[in-house]
């Protein structure tokens, strides 16, 4: 190694150190902790803090992820709560709820919104109900884009000035027959799905977002009756439902523009409409009196029921939409397939036979070569390649031979093949034929030569 490359190392060595200690010394490890939101079943369930405190007071709960994977319909004084927007329920499912619930069912079901003025959707069970669903679009610019509710819960929290309350609002949750309070935990429950670290600076922001929300958002005072302490509940109320109906209603919860809740005594069954859920999700149900509110809702009578939710809708298949939407090009282009398959299938005439790869001989491939070298005036390269090629075969089988001359190389030739020694000497030493005859009486002598060698 020499000097100009040790030279060239110490300086790599000096910048390199130095960079580490500009880089340690302005930069520190650390550790931190971030809130990742819910996990577990409360990540991909909404209603997982509900199911949990319905599971706590005695009520099964049976979670489905969509309407289409039950088997069975609940029994006859059990709770159907679907809070989607029932888009995979169709006329023959309204009838088959609808003849449930007369028999000792209970159906609470979501209010189902356009996402504008102008949009139509049919809602089946309402229409039969007799019930609309009314939204205010004027007062929400993003209304059109936005079906969640959350973001209207979300915007109370960040509009919000007053300090959080000191005290933790309590749910409470009661029967017909007795008066109850409880806490509703939903962040330590259950080994830990919904936990999260006290110590978590973003989670104590989220906290306070959470109380800010309990100090500010104005709800509503829900009369159940008079055995049961009246609820304080938080409905949005850009959304509500305009009651039509030619059914009893046994309870109705009005807010400013409308109903928020609508209950009707169907025979030996119940059918609640809600115009908002989110005071129920994972995020809300310990707020207020959501908690105590959803108890009163599922427990109509003094009955310990079977709660069948489900949480999602079953999306149609792409056949299924185009079946529903444009069944006859669907059939037309059916038919057209069939069709062809038919017209694909037929053969009319014989079968043509395969053509046959035409087969040469190799003479009259070089037959061809020859003729070709000919035309193109290579006739003294072929000359020469016969020539070299008689000489090579003369060293190979009599190699005493290659140093003789051309005059006695003939001689010895011509006793050998049997031609005239003349004819035998200017085959070996010509270098250029004009005529084609000279030109293939010349081939022709060596080639004998060749072959009696």
């Amino acid at each position: 190694m020499n000097r100009n490359t040790l030279l060239v190392a110490a300086v790599l060595l000096v910048l390199t150190g130095s960079l580490l200690g500009w880089f340690f010394t302005h930069y520190e490890q650390y550790s931190t902790e971030r809130n990742l939101g819910f996990t577990g079943k409360a990540a991909s369930n909404d209603f997982y803090a509900a199911e949990l405190f319905l599971a706590k007071y005695d009520m099964t709960v049976k979670s489905y992820d969509s309407i289409l994977t039950m088997k069975e319909l609940p029994g006859k004084d059990d709770v159907l709560f679907i809070p989607t927007q029932r888009f995979d329920i169709g006329d023959d499912r309204v009838t088959e709820l609808l003849d449930w619930v007369k028999q000792g069912g209970h159906l609470v079901v979501l209010a189902r919104y356009n996402q504008s003025e102008d949009e139509e959707r049919k809602d089946v069970l309402f229409e039969r109900l007799g019930v609309r669903a009314q939204r205010n679009y004027s007062d929400n610019p993003f209304a059109e884009l936005f079906e969640s509710d959350i973001d209207d819960l979300e915007s109370v929290l960040e509009d919000a000035e007053a300090e959080p309350s000191s005290d933790a609002t309590q749910s409470r949750a009661e029967t017909n027959n007795e008066d109850s309070s409880t806490d509703i935990k939903t962040d330590d429950t259950v080994e830990g799905e919904l936990a999260k670290n006290p110590e978590n600076s973003e989670w104590k922001d989220k906290r306070s977002e959470r109380e800010k929300f309990e100090a500010t958002a104005i709800p509503i005072v829900v009369k159940v009756n008079d055995k049961i302490e009246d609820k304080k509940v938080y409905f949005n109320q850009k959304k509500w439902m305009q009651n039509e109906s030619s059914f009893d209603t046994s309870w109705t919860v009005d807010g400013e523009n409308g109903a928020q809740l609508l209950e009707f005594k169907m025979d030996d069954g119940w059918v609640t409409l809600l115009s908002d859920i989110n005071f129920l999700t994972n995020h809300y149900i310990d707020k207020f009196d959501h908690a105590a509110f959803l108890h009163t809702i599922v427990h109509i009578d003094d009955s310990r029921r079977t709660l069948w939710l489900i949480r999602n809708d079953d999306s149609p298949s792409l056949l299924a939409l185009l079946f529903a939407n444009a069944n006859s090009a669907v059939i037309m282009f059916l038919v057209f397939i069939a069709a062809w398959l038919w017209y694909a299938s037929r053969r009319f005439g014989p079968i043509a036979p395969d053509s046959q790869a035409i087969r040469r001989s190799m003479s009259e491939h070089i037959t061809s070569t020859g003729h070709y070298q000919w035309r193109n005036h290579n006739r003294t390269e072929l000359l020469e390649s016969v020539q070299k090629a008689l000489h090579e075969q003369i060293a190979q089988t009599r190699p005493l031979w290659v140093n003789l001359t051309e005059k006695k190389l003939a001689k010895k030739l011509a006793k050998v093949t049997g031609l005239d020694q003349d004819r035998i000497y200017k085959a070996i030493i010509v270098k250029r034929v004009g005529k084609e005859l000279e030109f293939s009486a010349t081939i022709q002598v060596l080639s004998i030569i060749r072959k009696r060698l």
